[in-house]
């Protein structure tokens, strides 16, 4: 085979794989509605963060009373 039959088969080749890969019976039905995984992780993650961010509201109210009562001790 020379150089330009060559390089004549590979694109064919490569033309042939690319029609077949668009023509695949899964794209043209349509999808499938599956519960997915995902958006329980991401509830369950949203909801880990929520308390998260309740101690640390409360840990930031403690810090704040300290503080007050250090600066009022200090005061006198």
């Amino acid at each position: 085979m020379t150089q330009k039959a060559r390089m004549k088969f590979l694109t064919s080749v490569a033309i042939a794989l690319a029609l077949a890969a668009c023509g695949s019976k899964e794209l043209t039905e349509p999808a499938k509605r599956e519960p997915t995984v995902g958006k329980e992780i991401a509830d369950d993650y949203n909801r880990q963060l929520d308390k998260a961010r309740a101690v640390e509201d409360q840990a930031m109210q403690q810090k704040h009373k300290i503080d007050e009562a250090l600066d009022a001790a200090e005061g006198q």
